[in-house]
């Protein structure tokens, strides 16, 4: 049942410089590593960096290419995402009031769904006590980026 990995010292030899670069480069001297995407790395920020100090402001330098390349990533992902709904929106008009539908390579599932949720905006204005006894503030910080008036 298990599987036999046989061992690989050339690539033992790489993670060992990998991790120790890592260590000389980043740990030793406590300087953050670079950004990577991942989720992980978002939640270090805002670990590291949770509060914003309040009318604090710097310069933004370096970053105006980057930022031209968001906003091309991002008009690419509307344009895809589009695509995806449209072509989930011709799998709905196909199946119509079916509930699945069945190729030899997918299943498809338009299933009813039913939840329940507390309407919290009436909860305020009729029983404002309940509502003071039961709300949890929780804090976090947005980034939002909009182009500069030129």
């Amino acid at each position: 049942m298990g599987k036999n990995i046989e061992r690989d010292d050339a690539m033992i030899g790489n993670l060992i410089a990998i991790e120790e670069a890592f260590w000389k480069s980043y740990v030793v001297p406590q300087i953050m590593p670079p950004p990577d995407g991942s989720k992980v790395c978002d939640e270090v920020l805002e670990k590291y960096f949770h509060r914003a100090r309040k009318n604090s402001t710097i310069p933004l330098i370096g970053f105006d290419e980057k930022l031209d390349r968001r906003t091309e990533l991002l008009n690419q992902i509307a344009g895809l995402e589009q695509e995806q709904k449209q072509i989930e929106q011709e799998i709905k008009l196909f199946m119509q009031d079916n509930e699945s539908a069945v190729s030899d390579n997918y299943r498809v599932t338009w299933t009813n769904v039913d939840s329940t949720r507390l309407d919290t905006r009436r909860i305020k204005a009729e029983k404002p006590e309940i509502y003071e006894k039961f709300s949890k503030v929780t804090s976090s910080r947005r980034l939002t980026i909009k182009e500069a008036a030129k």
